[in-house]
């Protein structure tokens, strides 16, 4: 072993032990704000309560991108546990795009097929097209199909991806930063998760109305209710007649 490899050795040891006593300084930390994480997990609820009724309504295969997505939102809530705060949005926009993708794909076979042959790709910009002109989301309000508000939080994750200035981890130190321990951080997660599953909840409920409306899916809609404003639920039940409780 030469001395410069004997050197990083040394470094990667020392950086190790460095970065898992940060982390657990961290976490410690953010132990103070466990009823706003506490909050987020009710939230995600949501999503595994949307994940048991696809399971009966779209193929095995399209079914994995809400997998996915709920295992985004469950990263995304652990990491911002950690603090980190950027990749924590990161894995909000990812969610987006994979609940996206399942809605997508369950409407095209054929693309699906492709798509598991690495011949088909659809950005988001095109899943907002589609689904702009679906019949289900048409008939519906804006402030009620969620569309508009899945499609301005990932404007917004899209800026932390990208490492906008106001999203990075460093914030102009000069040095580098996996984990940032300062609560203020907090807030701004918990703006961007809430409003990701409010989104999402109220997309779902739109696209899926006929299968829930009435005395249907009565533990689906009080998990949707977890994460979707008691304000929105009148307009809920005029728009698409699904009935939400707090």
């Amino acid at each position: 072993m030469t001395l410069l490899t004997k050197e990083i050795e040394a470094n990667f040891v020392a950086f190790t032990q460095q970065w898992k006593q940060e982390l657990s300084d961290t976490m410690g930390h953010l132990a103070i704000s466990e009823p706003k994480f506490s909050a987020s997990y009710r939230r995600m609820v949501s999503l595994n309560a949307w994940r048991e009724f696809l399971s009966a309504q779209v193929s095995k295969e399209t079914l994995q991108f809400f997998v996915e997505a709920q295992n985004d939102i469950l990263i995304s809530h652990v990491l911002a546990s950690m603090g980190c705060w950027r990749s924590a949005l990161n894995s909000l926009r990812s969610c987006i795009e994979n609940v996206g993708h399942c809605l997508y794909y369950k409407d095209h076979p054929v693309e699906l097929e492709l798509w598991m042959m690495a011949k088909h790709r659809i950005d988001f910009r095109g899943l907002c097209d589609y689904f702009a002109r679906h019949p289900f989301l048409e008939k519906s309000t804006t402030a009620v199909s969620g569309l508009t508000l899945i499609r301005n939080e990932f404007s917004i994750l899209s800026r932390a991806v990208h490492g906008s200035i106001s999203f990075r981890m460093t914030g102009g130190t000069g040095s580098t930063s996996l984990w940032n321990a300062d609560v203020r951080s907090l807030g701004p997660w918990i703006t961007r998760q809430s409003k990701t599953l409010t989104g999402l909840n109220l997309f779902l409920l739109a696209m899926f109305r006929d299968q829930i409306q009435g005395t249907k899916q009565p533990g689906l809609r009080a998990a949707a209710s977890l994460a979707i404003p008691a304000s929105k639920y009148d307009a809920i039940k005029k728009d698409i007649q699904v009935a939400l409780s707090g």
